[in-house]
């Protein structure tokens, strides 16, 4: 088995880490385990890894296994802030093997060619496995600072209470001191205990993920343990950088999904190969008009499988009638969404996709909605303005698109092709998109002031569906929403039983004609940062599933 042992030149951290295979990118999820050891040598770690049967663990469940060197002093000796670099500087730099700078294009994002290279363990499925001082030092993270970590088995440890966070955190503690285990039952909500597989499992009322496990016959972890802790602890759950301290939520198994996959696949025609997930509901009746289509963009970097288990838009499509497809961009990292002659031609890919699935699929051609994430809804953007005869809604998220990423740039349709292509369809046939568009208001370009993407990106929409524009705050001026330009109307909600400290704010727009419609949507999910939450998708589908986009382009509206 390959161990590559990496030293970051920035800090001098050093770390061992195991990858599941040789082919660093595929449609499918990448989760990583950090194991916390004291004596953090290579053939210790080996002996460690066969001990465990981590490679087997690792393949099976494509895990990338990292095993940090501790500080000079060891895990309980050194300061908790030199610990946590060496920690994050592993989370970061786990992606590949080596400690070459990724180079970047001119808006500092990693260019294509930089992604490709990379093995993209998602932030919201990491773990963390503890032995001695080690599992102090874990603990600690998993009381001081959860954020982006999912879950944690400890063996040992005894973690200082002082600074806890209160938020909750998946936990296994192998002979465990009695504070710490009432600290984690408290915080992960104890309602109900229930012992099976040899573990004692108290559990959340309104999260029954967020659950404390105890093992009833061992104190030491060994193989068993671990695969028995990464089925039932680690792998049901993630966390999304959704709140301060991110949220646990659900995460998707693969095998039981029901996904047809299309994997490198020739079929569309243009001679190159494409990937896409696609789902059909198992409902037995088909509606007599045809299923609903959504098609779902990942992020940058993301793939399909990401892309599914961060929205869930399959299992909303099972419960509301819709299918789902979710592809992947043609160079397998990004998507054009700008249209740059130089890159893939992904407006054509996704063109084709959709004609392919109105022609093999039971679809309502009627209903076809277009949504994704960051790089996603950017790409969501460009195939609603290239194809409004096709498209009956938008519902987007997080998109930091058009103008300069993260700072301040005047835009108009005239600078962004697909907006200018847009633009010039609506001379032949004036258009109108449905619009639901949701960010968070820890993303960079909140709050919105004029000029950044968020404001040049409303008021394009609104002009392209004829809402009035007003004026956005400049920097410097009072902004009290955070919003920028306020909505005609502002509904505040609060959607999920789960989260219900979740809450959004709908800033609606209207058609300035006498049908007054509300066709722009500007929602802000306060306390998200870049990230899909729970209800984001929901909400979204909510508003725009009435549309209809019928045969001679018009809009028609169903009363629900």
């Amino acid at each position: 088995m390959t161990l590559f042992f990496k030293t970051f030149e920035k800090d001098n951290t050093q770390t061992y880490l195991f990858y599941p295979g040789e082919n660093n990118r595929t449609p499918f999820k990448r989760r990583s385990i950090t194991v916390l050891m004291d004596n953090c040598t290579e053939s210790n770690v080996r002996a460690l890894m066969s001990a465990w049967d981590i490679e087997t663990l690792s393949m099976e469940y494509q895990l990338i296994f990292c095993f940090p060197v501790p500080p000079q002093g060891g895990w309980a000796a050194a300061p908790y802030e030199t610990c946590k670099q060496i920690f994050d500087t592993c989370q970061i730099g786990m992606g590949k093997p080596d400690d070459k700078p990724l180079p970047r294009n001119a808006f500092g994002i990693p260019t294509t060619e930089a992604m490709l290279a990379t093995w993209h363990p998602m932030n919201d499925t990491k773990y963390v496995v503890g032995i001695g001082d080690g599992a102090t030092f874990a603990l600690t993270l998993a009381v001081r600072t959860p954020a982006n970590i999912a879950g944690v088995l400890a063996e040992g440890g005894h973690p200082s209470l002082t600074d806890a966070s209160e938020s909750a955190m998946p936990v296994c503690l192998v002979h465990g001191d009695p504070e710490t285990e009432a600290y984690f039952r408290r915080v992960n909500g104890e309602h109900t205990v229930c012992q099976t597989a040899g573990f004692t499992v108290y559990a959340g009322a309104r999260n029954p993920l967020e659950k404390t496990m105890v093992p009833l016959h061992k104190n030491r972890i060994d193989a068993g343990l671990l695969r028995s802790v990464c089925e039932t602890l680690f792998l049901p759950a993630r966390r999304p950088n959704t709140s301060p301290s991110g949220d646990i939520e659900p995460s998707m198994c693969l095998s039981t999904t029901g996904f047809e996959y299309f994997i490198h696949d020739f079929r569309l025609g243009d001679g190159k190969k494409h990937t896409w997930f696609t789902y059909v509901p198992r409902r037995a009746a088909k509606p007599d008009t045809g299923w609903p289509l959504v098609m779902f963009y990942h992020g940058g970097s993301d793939n399909p499988a990401e892309a599914a288990e961060m929205s869930k838009l399959h299992e909303l499509g099972e419960q509301e009638g819709f299918i789902t497809v979710y592809p992947w961009g043609t160079d397998c990292c990004g998507w054009n969404s700008a249209m740059d002659p130089a890159q893939e031609n992904d407006a054509d890919f996704c063109n084709r996709l959709i004609d392919y699935m109105l022609e093999h699929y039971p679809v309502d051609r009627e209903r076809v909605y277009v949504t994704g994430f960051s790089n996603g809804a950017a790409m969501a953007q460009t195939v609603a303005l290239l194809h409004p005869e096709k498209i009956a809604g938008l519902f987007h998220i997080d998109s930091n698109w058009p103008g300069k990423y993260g700072g301040y740039q005047a835009v108009t349709e005239k600078d962004i092709t697909p907006f200018r292509l847009g633009f010039e369809r609506k001379q032949a046939y004036d258009y109108l998109m449905p619009v639901w568009y949701t960010y968070g208001s820890r993303e960079i370009s909140f709050p919105v002031f004029r000029d950044s993407t968020q404001q040049n990106q409303y008021d394009l929409w609104k002009r392209y569906n004829h809402i009035p524009v007003t004026p956005t705050p400049a920097r410097g001026d009072e902004n009290p929403t955070g919003c920028g330009a306020e909505g005609e109307t502002i509904e505040v909600i609060r959607p999920t039983d789960r989260h219900p400290e979740h809450w959004y704010q709908v800033n609606r727009f209207y058609t300035a004609d006498a049908a007054h419609l509300n066709l722009y949507n500007f929602v802000i999910m306060h306390d998200k940062g870049h990230d899909i939450a729970q209800m984001d998708a929901a909400l979204g589908w909510q508003f725009i599933r009435k549309f209809r986009r019928k045969a001679d382009g018009s809009l028609e509206i169903c009363q629900e």
